[in-house]
């Protein structure tokens, strides 16, 4: 294990506990971008349920890791569907578990010796950091409390929405991604540009062991954890000019699409050399077109407060073809893949905004911090 722990000898550093929600891997994918940019005497730990693996594939730098489920993200039928009442009724058990283990959670956070926390964007750490006398710095594009509050109807859940916006209010510091929704219960921001890793062209590499055709015209599927099973996908076949590729499975085995492993080939060098990609709208797939230059093909998604806001920016940029959902699942794809290939690739976009958060936190946490002994003092 790539790694380091609390009590090593050798380790002085400004020791940071990142709280990361595990809805997909949007929220992991720009987190680890940003501690990629953490100066040498940072030390991370990932409170999460993202896998250890997955930050091991993606960090090159010493991190710690301990398991977490503090929040549910969104419980969802498919990549794009949200269950609502079973989404809110996990987020009541979870909030009510929360509350028990408060006084728990701060003593472990204090145990590490940890300076200061970033969530991304997990609730409970605000509260968590106040009650261990922590600054707090929350870094996304969006928080729970939009995507819940429009879920209201089920009158159970008001209290514990209006729990969710106090405790965002308990932030430091809020690292605005850009497009957002706004956010404004929270008390001081900074907008911050894209965030996001970029990659490498390996497209001749790519092709060649994959033993597929260099004149073909080649695309990304990235469904994410949450498939889209009820589409055709066996019909990819008839895309003759077409390769598909992607991490991920997909029903019907169509002879034109292969499976890559990522210990072969990182995500974002196959993104980089890829015509287009093919997925679902979160940010994380909105900074990778925009910064690798890539088009998007992409279908809407209804009742999720982010999708509005990455809709208007993709159609801002241009080269985002959003597909009704029939189309999509039936793969009526012709004339947007022949749009595709008919423009000119865009330029990618250049933007340092992992860097900047990387030294926001830093600053803010190394000026708001507190000797360890009046972090906070537990009671009997």
């Amino acid at each position: 294990m790539r790694g380091w722990t609390a009590d090593d000898p050798l380790v002085n550093p400004m020791k940071i506990i990142y709280y990361l929600t595990a809805h997909g891997y949007g929220h992991a994918v720009r987190s680890c971008a940003i501690c990629n940019k953490f100066s040498q005497d940072v030390r991370v730990i990932f409170r999460t349920l993202i896998p250890q693996k997955f930050f091991e594939e993606e960090i090159k730098r010493p991190f710690g890791y301990s398991p977490g489920h503090f929040d549910c993200g969104c419980i969802q039928r498919d990549s794009v569907t949200v269950n609502k009442k079973e989404t809110l009724e996990a987020y009541m058990k979870l909030a009510d578990m929360n509350e028990t283990r408060l006084k728990q959670e701060v003593k472990w956070v204090l145990h590490q010796g940890a300076d200061g926390m970033v969530s991304d964007i997990t609730p409970f750490a605000f509260e968590l950091a106040t009650e261990a006398g922590l600054p707090s710095v929350a870094v996304s594009n969006f928080s729970w409390y939009d995507i819940y509050e429009p879920y209201v109807g089920y009158p159970a859940f008001e209290p514990y929405l209006l729990k969710i916006r106090q405790q965002y209010e308990m932030a430091g510091l809020l690292l605005e991604l850009m497009p957002s929704t706004g956010m404004p219960y929270f008390q001081s921001r900074l907008k911050i540009p894209l965030v996001g890793g970029v990659g490498l062209n390996v497209r001749d590499r790519l092709q060649t062991h994959l033993g597929l055709k260099k004149e073909k015209h080649l695309a990304l599927i990235y469904l994410g954890e949450f498939g889209m099973e009820s589409c055709a996908w066996g019909d990819l076949e008839k895309f003759k000019e077409w390769d598909f590729i992607g991490i991920y499975p997909i029903p019907g085995k169509p002879a034109n699409y292969r499976l890559v492993s990522k210990d072969d080939f990182r995500y974002l060098d196959l993104v980089a050399s890829v015509d287009v990609m093919i997925s679902k709208i979160g940010y994380g797939i909105f900074t990778q077109s925009l910064m690798h230059g890539t088009p998007l093909i992409y279908l809407p998604r209804d009742d999720f407060a982010e999708f509005p806001v990455l809709e208007k920016a993709m159609v801002e940029w241009g080269h985002g073809y959003c597909l009704s959902r029939e189309d999509y699942c039936k793969l009526n794809w012709e004339d947007v893949l022949r749009k595709v290939i008919s423009r000119k690739r865009p330029a990618p976009q250049v933007s340092d905004g992992a860097e900047i958060c990387a030294r926001e936190i830093e600053k803010f946490i190394h000026g708001q911090q507190v000797p360890f002994p009046e972090k906070m003092k537990l009671g009997p």
